[in-house]
């Protein structure tokens, strides 16, 4: 091989292998060193999202992950009983989020675009994780609090 094909050939091989890291984004897939932490911009916390009971007894909210590496709203309250939450994907990264219940609820993957439900019954007051496997070393992580039913 000549000088320049064999410089081409090297700088096309470095361009792939770095443009491999999009699909996960900045904090590098599962176990990655993740991604810098984000400077504040807002000074008011988001409020947390209620769970609405429906007519059957089951507790329903819904909860936005994108592109940002968070959930919004990143809190969830509810009473103890079951409680369904739908995580809708509103960007283009894959996220798997679980609900750390006892036993812990896996909601599996949820492409962009797509929307995913887990239900969980939990019948002790308490605060639960709610971390995607992908990003959680960059923060992705949510808690479902839970008090006792009145």
């Amino acid at each position: 091989m000549t000088r320049r094909p064999m410089s081409v050939f090297v700088a096309a091989l470095a361009l792939a292998s770095m443009t491999g890291c999009a699909v996960w984004g900045t904090e590098g897939g599962p176990g990655g060193a993740g991604a810098a932490t984000p400077t504040a911009t807002a000074t008011v916390a988001p409020s947390p999202a209620i769970a609405t009971k429906g007519s059957d007894g089951v507790q329903r909210v819904e909860v936005a992950i994108g592109d940002d590496l968070r959930l919004h709203p990143d809190v969830v309250r509810a009473t103890t009983g079951t409680i369904e939450i739908t995580f809708r994907n509103t960007g283009v990264t894959p996220h798997d989020i679980s609900v750390d219940t006892v036993p812990e609820v896996d909601g599996g993957n949820v492409n962009g675009g797509q929307t995913r439900t887990i239900t969980v019954t939990v019948t002790q007051p308490g605060t639960y994780p709610m971390p995607c496997a992908y990003h959680v070393t960059s923060g992705m992580q949510g808690t479902l609090e839970v008090s006792a039913a009145n």
